[in-house]
């Protein structure tokens, strides 16, 4: 099955699996060997988690703080009872 775009798939029959084109961003597809496209994705794939990570992180700074916040406010309330 090939996607045509728009999640429409029509069957197909590739007779030379040479070459690839693996879509690298922004609208763009470099044409690769099989072994070039694997290596592109490992490192592909390295980077994304690495951003992933990154992100978590910021994420669970932000929580921390929300928590302290909260705490904070909740010491106010109860302190002017």
């Amino acid at each position: 099955m090939t996607d045509l775009g728009s999640h429409f798939y029509a069957q197909a029959h590739i007779q030379d699996t040479t070459f690839i084109y693996v879509n690298v961003g922004f609208g763009f597809h470099v044409q690769f060997t099989l072994d070039e496209a694997k290596d592109f994705i490992k490192k592909k794939e390295e980077h994304l988690q690495k951003q992933a990570d990154k992100h978590s992180g910021e994420a669970d700074k932000i929580r921390a703080h929300i928590k302290m916040a909260l705490e904070a406010i909740s010491e106010i309330l109860m302190s002017s009872k």
